[in-house]
């Protein structure tokens, strides 16, 4: 790949890229063959502007990013970009304040004292001075109207609002209706000019519970350890992004701001918009709200050179979740000739079907399972294996079957066909990727702050189609050595790790009822030209007809690109037997009479085309999709398999064993523990639809014909087919009525086991689980569902729990700085003999259990606020997602399909507009009071038992101590 020179004349420039125009006043780039069609601006001032213009729906994806990430950290202020991305919420002098001229001393206190706690040791002096910081806080807060950037976000219609920091960038992310690209940019080109550091103490308490997740989390774990070995040098590994707990609790406001001043200037910076935009008008805005920023230079990172690594090394991370070993290759940067064949080689050894790993490691069940995966960075690219051992396998030998596998690299030892069948297929990912407005501007975004070359990026296919198998044969020769080092992901108590704990804050004010800003007031004021609503038309969108005469097919047409879905649909599921998810994993593993298991997967992945299982409590899809000119073949293929699988002991044996060691893996995942397994606790009891499946003993009692006589009578029965694609009706009809063979007449479905909704009763249940902090779930059961409650409940989830502006957000996190992550959304149910269920969730340190607890019941119970501004934002923000949002492709089929099940003859989007506009705030305060408020509960807890105040939690009701036995039930 070529490295720009950044020093280059412009022009000169744009000429090596690719072919420059111009229109108007503003000259861009374009790159040959790019399929998102992308321009490259470059504006006087050195921003880089990339857009592409994609008018499947009314929407732009926006970012905007910096080359500001974690490497570019002092090492003695870790964190600091990391931090600076949340402050980037808080407002400027414009926003965010009721008075900024009585706001500014305030702050400017904060500022100072801050500085004198960071250089404070003495911890009686530190906890002195924390409490001035905390009081001049609260002081400074009733000049602060908190969320007001949100607020706009949500006034606008925007979604996804939302930040990332990692070690080369900085990126803010938006997406935005169409007709809002000029709110938008005014709103940002604000933000960007020159922000306030206000509420900095509370939003340290996110930051440190941000941190406290992470170290709750064992692959952030793992990787910090990785890089560190990797990097012993380099800011990638001596450095973390989110920092160490001693730099997280000495911060600098003004450290932050020199950073800010530093590095978001204009041509260190890029805006990327992709979606339905007109690219004139847009870089015309652009220029408008950000050509005045002015440049300057920007430090030179020198990446310390590396030694090189000649033994392998080896560490070992401790934590709850599934063991695993990952072993790690370091490599030069993106704009390095081995960036190429790093994306190949891990194609050629994990492709999901017919890679090295795939059919040698996890179908013949060597490992529970194996990936291999590339990071590539500016500076440097790691390449690494990672494989989760089978029951009864160590790490050890796990890392050496990797190995193993990993040196047929150097020897050949793979198909001739492999890699033309891996550049057919990341040609298919290609087209699946671009059909995808967001991805394009994150392609732009990556090619940008790595320092690669668009013409570079969009010509990387083209270049490996090029690869022969000697290349690979040489470049693993060469690479592949003792270069290596080792994480050893073990499954024990990690008596290491500490935890960052809360210093005393006084709730702080929000101001969410004085009302807004000037600045925030001339954003709600301007009326963009309205973009009218699209609904899915069943009759017209849709059409429909049979085969045989019995087999309803719904059909949706691709006039798009060149791919094909089709799903075959069963209305029955789990609840109907226990033997059908382990015979849609069958159906992964199994070969035919004429072909194995891996030829089946090779001959598939030859196509570009895959097959996946879907199983639900009541719902069963097979799916297939890939290159349309290969729709008969795989159809065929996939319907042979369907009738034709057979049975293998040896195929069941390690498919049972895979079973029990995942099922072991589950039950240390805390997000599994707490979203499923207790979920389904809370919602329908002891026995539920998770836990209503095979015990292990069962399962090792299995015999293969049972599980491949289930898989030969599904066509069997009642089904039908959803198909999204390019061929015409007629051609389907015909090749569908050949190649999918249904009985004369349908068998009936099995009758299927039933589950009721359980009414809570006050009663609290806690899963002891080994994490600094705990996470809280408290369910409240409603009605069943009735289609007049659809724009109600809509407009209460904007308003009351769903969004970072939301009641919830603001005063459990902004407010009283008790939780990283809260939300609450009153959840409709998948049919219409289900209930709604009211769900609020808390993520928050243990030691702040009580008072979250406290914060959340108070929300739940009491009268309802009502803050004028957020309603009415809330109200449009619920308008302005329907008009710009585009159900479309296979998403038009799901979108029938959930109304059929829920007794509907139309998108129930339309209910939610018409009505919406009449809803006031007394109906969704009546609503909150009727529904919601002192409703029976249950709450779901899952923490560190020895770390949680009981007592607290018994308030509540009684505490009920629930085993992995109790909910998981194998």
């Amino acid at each position: 790949m070529k490295k720009i020179v950044v020093f280059l004349p412009v022009v000169f420039l744009l000429f090596i890229v690719g072919c420059t125009s111009k229109k108007g006043k503003y000259a861009y780039v374009t790159v040959p063959n790019d399929p998102t069609n992308g321009r490259i601006y470059t504006l006087p001032n050195g921003l880089t502007v990339y857009i592409s213009q994609y008018k499947a729906e009314p929407r732009i994806q926006t970012l905007i990013a910096t080359k500001a990430g974690s490497k570019f950290d002092p090492h003695d202020a870790t964190g600091l970009a990391h931090y600076l991305e949340h402050m980037l919420f808080k407002g400027t002098a414009d926003y965010g304040t009721a008075d900024y001229a009585k706001e500014k001393p305030l702050l400017d206190e904060i500022d100072t004292l801050f500085e004198v706690y960071r250089h404070t040791t003495d911890t009686a002096a530190r906890a002195k001075i924390y409490h001035q910081i905390d009081s001049v806080s609260f002081l400074a807060s009733h000049y602060a109207i908190a969320n007001e950037y949100d607020k706009m976000m949500t006034a606008i219609g925007s979604k996804g609002t939302n930040a990332f920091t990692s070690v080369e960038q900085t990126v803010f992310q938006e997406d935005i209706p169409s007709n809002e690209l000029e709110p938008y940019l005014q709103i940002e080109s604000d933000r960007f000019k020159d922000p306030v550091m206000r509420l900095f103490h509370t939003e340290l308490e996110a930051v440190y519970e941000e941190k406290n997740r992470g170290l709750d989390n064992d692959n952030s774990k793992v990787f910090e350890a990785l890089n560190a070995m990797l990097f012993k040098k380099h800011p990638y590994g001596t450095q973390t992004t989110i920092g160490t707990i001693h730099d997280l609790k000495n911060p600098s406001l003004r450290d932050i701001i020199n950073y800010f001043h530093t590095y978001y200037v204009p041509n260190n910076m890029v805006i990327a918009l992709s979606g339905d935009v007109n690219p004139d008008t847009a870089i015309r805005l652009i220029d408008k709200y950000f050509g005045s920023y002015p440049s300057k230079p920007v430090p030179e990172f020198n990446p310390p050179a590396e030694d090189s690594i000649t033994a392998p090394e080896y560490k070992t991370v401790v934590g709850p979740e599934a063991a695993y070993v990952t072993i790690g290759y370091r490599f030069p940067g993106a704009n390095n000739k081995d960036a190429d064949m790093l994306d190949l080689i891990s194609q050629i050894l994990n492709n999901s079907q017919a890679g090295l790993f795939d059919i040698d490691l996890k179908q013949q069940f060597k490992v529970l399972d194996a990936y291999a995966w590339d990071n590539t960075m500016k500076d440097y690219s790691i390449w690494a294996l990672q494989a989760y051992p089978k029951e009864g396998q160590s790490l050890e030998e796990a890392k050496d079957i990797l190995l193993k596998e990993q040196d047929k690299l150097k020897t050949g030892d793979f198909p001739d066909w492999l890699i033309g069948a891996v550049i057919n297929n990341l040609k298919l990912q290609e087209i699946q990727q671009d059909r995808q407005y967001q991805s394009r501007a994150y392609n732009f975004v990556q090619a940008f702050t790595s320092g690669e070359d668009w013409g570079d990026a969009v010509n990387e296919i083209n270049r490996l189609s090029k690869v022969t198998k000697q290349d690979v044969e040489d470049f693993a020769k060469a690479h592949f050595k003792d270069n290596y080092v080792v994480v050893y992901k073990k499954v024990g108590m990690d008596s290491t790790v500490e935890k960052v704990k809360k210093p005393g804050i006084t709730p702080i004010q929000t101001n969410a009822t004085t009302g807004a800003s000037a600045f925030v007031k001339q954003i709600e004021d301007e009326k963009m030209p309205p973009v009218q609503p699209i609904y899915v038309n069943y009759k017209k969108d849709i059409q429909q007809f049979t085969i045989n005469s019995k087999l309803p097919v719904y059909y949706v047409n691709n006039n798009e690109d060149s791919l094909f879905s089709v799903y075959y649909l069963f209305d029955f599921g789990g609840e109907n037997s226990k033997l059908l998810s382990p015979a849609m994993k069958y159906l992964e593993y199994g070969g035919t009479s004429k072909l194995t298991p891996a030829q089946v997967q090779q001959e598939l992945y030859k196509l570009a085309c895959s097959f996946n299982t879907f199983v639900s409590k009541d719902q069963l899809y097979i799916y297939l999709s890939g290159l349309s000119q290969n729709f008969v073949p795989a159809v065929k293929l996939l319907d042979n398999l369907l009738s034709d699988i057979q049975p293998d002991t040896s195929v069941m044996k390690n498919l049972v064993g895979a079973t029990v060691k995942q099922r072991e893996d589950d039950e240390q995942d805390k997000s599994v523990i707490l979203f499923q397994a207790m979920y389904n606790f809370g919602i329908y009891g002891a026995t539920n639809p998770y836990n209503y499946v095979l015990s292990n003993e069962e399962l090792m009692n299995l015999k293969p014909e049972q599980l491949t006589d289930v898989i030969h009578h599904l066509t069997a029965y009642p089904h039908h087919i959803l198909y999204y694609g390019p061929e015409d009706t007629k051609q389907l009809q015909n090749d569908l009525a050949q190649y999918h063979k249904v009985p004369e007449k349908f068998d009936a479905l099995p009758t299927p086991e039933k589950f009721e909704q359980q009414q809570g009763n006050n009663q609290v249940y806690v899963v002891d689980h080994d994490m600094k902090q705990a996470e809280i779930i408290i369910l409240e059961r409603g009605g069943k569902y009735d289609i007049n409650l659809a724009p109600i409940s809509s407009m209460y989830n904007e308003y009351f729990g769903g969004s970072m502006a939301s009641v919830v957000f603001q005063t459990l996190r902004e407010s009283k700085a008790l939780a990283y992550a809260t939300f609450c959304r009153y959840g409709a149910p998948g049919d219409s003999t289900e209930h709604y269920y009211n769900l609020a969730y808390i993520g928050a340190q243990e030691d702040k259990l009580p008072q979250a607890l406290d914060g959340m019941f108070q929300l739940l119970n009491d009268t309802m606020p009502k803050y004028d501004q957020l309603w009415s934002t809330s109200q449009e923000s619920v308008l302005k997602g329907i008009e710009s949002n585009r159900v479309i492709r296979t998403s038009m089929l799901f979108n029938y399909e959930n109304a059929r099940k829920l007794g509907l003859d139309h998108d129930t989007r339309k209910d939610v507009y018409e009505k919406t506009p009449s809803l006031t705030f007394a109906d969704i305060q009546k609503f909150h009071s009727e529904e919601i408020a002192n409703h029976p509960y249950t709450i779901l807890v899952i923490g560190n038992k020895k770390d949680m105040d009981l007592t607290a939690l018994a308030k509540y009701g009684k505490v009920n101590y629930l085993t992995i036995q109790d909910i998981f039930g194998y």
